[in-house]
């Protein structure tokens, strides 16, 4: 049992990352989606929709976001099913984290890099390079590959910016990276 709904929850943080393919955004989608489910449940009763909504928020949790209980629809689903926002702290294996944007915090995240002729750029070349993005909010879509060794399949990293988000997507270890941006008042964090 626990197997399917990892696996159920995997597939739903897969679909919600496929998205951006289309130009389409997480938040907005997962805000209509569960403005939809809610309506399907209180039109046929079938609690389903609202387990349906309970793993889209799991999974919107585990990819770094964070789940807004005050949205109307988020707040209602929370009230029919007895849960609260803390019961949404990311679950499994391989979840999202909210890092900052720092040259050090994205180095961090890109892990072993292998410098070489296989490797367009070096590692500190693909921090800044993620970095000057992430700055100048350039929306787009971003490859970057690490060829730790000639032998392997290189690892495979991807940077999302979009209007109103910006992730990172490590799709050899399915991990997603949300940036947070420091206000110029220092006092709280504008999440991308």
């Amino acid at each position: 049992m626990i197997y399917e709904k990892k696996q159920e929850l995997y597939v739903m943080m897969f679909t919600m990352q496929s998205l951006h393919y289309k130009g389409i955004l997480i938040k907005d989608t997962v805000s209509q989606s569960l403005g939809n489910l809610l309506g399907w449940y209180r039109q046929s009763g079938n609690r389903k929709y609202l387990e349906v909504a309970l793993l889209q928020m799991q999974a919107y949790a585990n990819m770094g976001f964070s789940v807004d209980d005050r949205e109307p629809a988020v707040r209602e689903i929370l009230k029919l099913t007895g849960k609260n926002k803390e019961n949404f702290i990311p679950q499994g294996i391989v979840t999202g984290k909210r890092i900052k944007v720092t040259k050090n915090q994205i180095r961090n995240i890109l892990g072993r890099w292998r410098s070489g002729r296989n490797n367009s750029m070096k590692v500190n070349e693909v921090a800044d390079d993620i970095f000057d993005k992430l700055e100048h909010h350039k929306i787009g879509r971003y490859i970057y590959e690490n060829h730790r060794n000639t032998a392997e399949e290189p690892d495979i990293y991807e940077l999302v910016i979009n209007e109103e988000e910006s992730y990172f997507f490590d799709v050899r270890t399915f991990r997603f990276y949300m940036f947070e941006k420091e206000k110029k008042d220092d006092q709280n964090c504008d999440c991308r």
